[in-house]
């Protein structure tokens, strides 16, 4: 019987889009396509309504930090959970949830009853639930591909991520111009739709089946403990984390300072501003499908691709007028994303499957819990010392992590299954 070819044996189109060779993934791409579109409205959406009805930039700061703040606290239990239950029918759980939050928001603005109160509950609600539900989308993607496509995977999904990012915010506000916020909610509510259904026909082995029965009864605690052992010991993925820690608390901070480097630093305006972001997002479309053309990748690459990205932001942060700006945060979104694909690929092909969802459950806790501390720690230096001086500080810390982990003593010891226990 003739095999499969893998990715690295067809062309480049075929290669950029290798992922969709597989039933499973090209289900789950074609729901996620529409439902990051109607998130993306959403986002746009709830900062619009938060400002309208507080009209208070704090309040707004403070909705978005509740958001982010259960993956601090709840990331390893749904990476524990991830390596114990069916992730498809618990996915089709969270997203479900995700919409009835969705629908509630446009029940409250098309009722007059939207104030502070009731939206940050339901932001606190939509914080909880995507702090189960990052974890568990991840560590199904690597089921639904395996590792010979698992780069092209996550690169696609960075794809629809950015494309989404484009389209949904430009939607959106057209709709709350002509209509009001609440359309853009029961949008978002319905988007989610087209999620379940893709996951509700996705055909998961019975191999996996019987792993999950396997670890049923070890207790959540146990194998929580057991997963973080297993980072700390692993020669490789102990210092991928420690350079993630850095980045996520000192380098992501350039789209929270984007509109106070906009506004104090190039002396613009919202036109500034919206240039930027554009520019920022058509260099992360464009780092997502060279991403998506690549067979695979290396702890070289992502070495190399932890220099680069705090390069690119030095760059951007040395900029003083639109048009060097403009092009360096393209090339800085274009390095965000060849670094993250890279990350997010090697943690998973790196980590054994028994232990992958609370490796990703680590990943999230890192990435997302953090989030708050490091928009803390930019806010401050950019209130004395200016937005760029921030972006840049925050860029040579991130420089010092990573090589810090090449320097750091190789460990001999070799991680196996037998460690995940």
């Amino acid at each position: 019987m003739p095999q499969r070819p893998v990715a690295s044996d067809i062309g480049i189109i075929g290669r950029t889009f290798a992922a969709l060779r597989h039933r499973n993934y090209r289900l789950y791409f074609s729901g996620m396509s529409v439902s990051l579109i109607g998130s993306w409205m959403q986002t746009v959406s709830a900062g619009w309504l938060v400002l309208r009805v507080t009209s208070s930039p704090f309040l707004l700061g403070v909705i978005t930090a509740i958001e982010w703040l259960p993956s601090l606290f709840f990331s390893l239990l749904a990476g524990a959970l991830a390596d114990r239950v069916d992730k498809r029918r618990f996915a089709m759980i969270t997203q479900g949830l995700l919409a009835l939050q969705a629908l509630s928001l446009g029940l409250l603005v098309r009722g007059h009853a939207a104030s502070f109160w009731p939206i940050f509950w339901l932001a606190l609600f939509a914080g909880l639930v995507s702090a189960f539900d990052l974890p568990v989308r991840q560590s199904l993607l690597y089921d639904l591909v395996g590792a010979d496509d698992i780069i092209n995977a996550t690169a696609l999904n960075s794809v629809i991520f950015n494309v989404a990012r484009i389209v949904g915010p430009t939607i959106a506000a057209i709709i709350i111009e002509r209509s009001g916020e609440a359309v853009n909610f029961f949008t978002n509510s319905v988007s989610y739709v087209f999620v379940v259904w893709a996951l509700a026909a996705i055909r998961t082995s019975k191999r996996a089946d019987q792993a999950r029965a396997e670890r049923v009864h070890e207790p959540l605690a146990h194998q929580i403990r057991a997963g973080l052992r297993y980072v700390i010991n692993h020669p490789l993925l102990a210092r991928m984390f420690l350079c993630l820690l850095a980045i996520s608390v000192f380098g992501y901070n350039y789209v929270l300072l984007m509109p106070v480097f906009a506004k104090y630093v190039l002396h613009g305006g919202a036109h500034a501003l919206g240039v930027l972001l554009t520019c920022l997002g058509v260099g992360a479309l464009l780092g997502s499908l060279t991403m998506a053309g690549r067979s695979r990748t290396s702890i070289r690459s992502l070495v190399i691709a932890g220099f680069v990205f705090p390069l690119s932001l030095i760059a951007f942060a040395a900029t003083r007028s639109l048009v060097p700006a403009a092009i360096a945060v393209a090339l800085l979104g274009l390095c965000m994303v060849q670094f993250a694909v890279r990350f997010s690929s090697l943690l998973q092909t790196e980590a054994n499957a028994a232990v992958r969802g609370r490796v990703l459950g680590l990943y999230n806790t890192v990435l997302v819990g953090l989030a708050p501390l490091g928009a803390l720690q930019a806010g401050a230096i950019a209130q004395v010392y200016g937005a760029g001086a921030a972006l840049a500080a925050g860029a040579v810390v991130c420089l010092a992590a990573v090589a810090t982990a090449i320097a750091w003593p190789k460990s001999k010891q070799i991680v196996t299954a037998d460690h995940v226990y």
